[in-house]
């Protein structure tokens, strides 16, 4: 069993690079296309947008991973059978389920892989394409925000107007209440820097709200006191910067926890970090569904029916992904159960086919 194990994974596994390389081709040709409109917009020349484009391919490959390994097992499995090899392993009494779970296990190592390319290559490229991007554009890092973002520790809330980096932050706004909940003090800061191990505020105005009169104190630079978010360092203003999907799992998690302890809502950053950890789940299962496909109804059909139905059926499956994803949010569902309740409906729809099959 293990020399059929192998050869299905090396079946698989070669069918799979074939379709990724192919998707990826013409995703990143539209990608390439698009940037063009917007050739010469500032320093925006091909180099700049050829390293865009680059720099979005593991994003790209993130995304379609699931697909990719659903039409490459399709493709893979499918080639097995137009040389009948599947009956000779059928008749030699390999039932469905375990060819399934030869299936599986490969499955296994390409969900690992698109586990580790969305935890460790995916968090890198995608901010610096965006980076490369905007400062050719625009001549502005797109690492800063100038919409603004409201932080709060405890009894402190801090509004940072221009978050130009996460070392570099303008137009910051500090709010201490009192035991009472009334205001207590307020600080305005043109700027503020973080250097070695603290930050420290530039053109400092403070006003503290006494009982019988409020003071007024002015610096022109200043430490930011340790009582003050002592949590806010640049690796933590750092992901209120980044969209979740650019974080890997680890910084979503410190995200959520920084969220929490500040009793500010989690429930989107949760939603993204369980389906981070969806997605190997789902690659497999995405795997398995070729199973039944190619052994049932589609055993006699071409590899472009097969590859029809996988594309119709990984569209359907990405849209439902998505619809659960905003369903869940807007009526408070569990994180966990939004993340994987497609997934786990597949699943059982693949069981049941492949229980009927023995």
């Amino acid at each position: 069993m293990k020399r059929v194990d192998a050869y299905l994974r090396q079946s698989v596994f070669t069918l799979t690079l074939v379709v990724g390389a192919a998707l990826l081709a013409i995703s990143t040709f539209i990608t390439f296309v698009t940037e063009l409109e917007d050739l010469g917009r500032g320093q925006y020349g091909i180099g700049p947008i050829l390293q865009y484009v680059a720099l979005q391919i593991p994003e790209t490959v993130y995304v379609m991973f699931p697909v990719i390994a659903l039409l490459g097992t399709l493709m893979g499995l499918g080639a097995l059978a137009a040389n009948s090899e599947l009956v000779a392993m059928r008749a030699a009494g390999i039932s469905v389920t375990r060819l399934a779970w030869g299936v599986a296990k490969a499955g296994v190592a390409i969900g690992m892989l698109a586990f580790a390319l969305g935890e460790f290559l995916v968090p890198v490229t995608t901010p610096l394409a965006d980076e490369i991007r905007s400062v050719a554009r625009y001549g502005e890092s797109a690492r800063g925000s100038k919409d603004g973002v409201w932080l709060r520790d405890g009894r402190h809330f801090v509004f940072i107007g221009e978050l130009l980096s996460e070392r570099e932050i303008r137009q910051v706004e500090l709010f201490r209440l009192g035991e009472d909940g009334s205001l207590d003090a307020a600080i305005a800061i043109e700027s503020a820097e973080y250097d070695e191990d603290h930050w420290t505020f530039n053109g400092v105005r403070r006003t503290r709200f006494l009982e019988d009169e409020i003071q007024v104190e002015t610096a022109d630079q200043e430490p930011w006191p340790t009582d003050l978010t002592p949590d806010l360092t640049p690796d933590v203003l750092r992901l209120f910067v980044l969209e979740s999907e650019s974080l890997s799992a680890w910084g979503l998690w410190r995200y959520m926890d920084y969220l929490e302890s500040n009793g500010l809502d989690v429930e989107g950053s949760a939603l993204a970090f369980w389906r981070k950890l969806a997605t190997p789940i789902t690659v497999i299962v995405m795997m398995l569904v070729a199973v039944p496909f190619v052994t049932g109804s589609l055993r006699q059909g071409g590899a472009g029916q097969r590859l029809f139905v996988g594309v119709l059926f990984g569209v359907g499956f990405y849209l439902i992904n998505e619809v659960t994803s905003s369903t869940g949010l807007i009526y408070g569902l569990s994180p966990v159960v939004t993340a994987f309740l497609p997934t786990a409906a597949v699943a059982a729809l693949v069981a049941i086919r492949l229980r009927s099959m023995r």
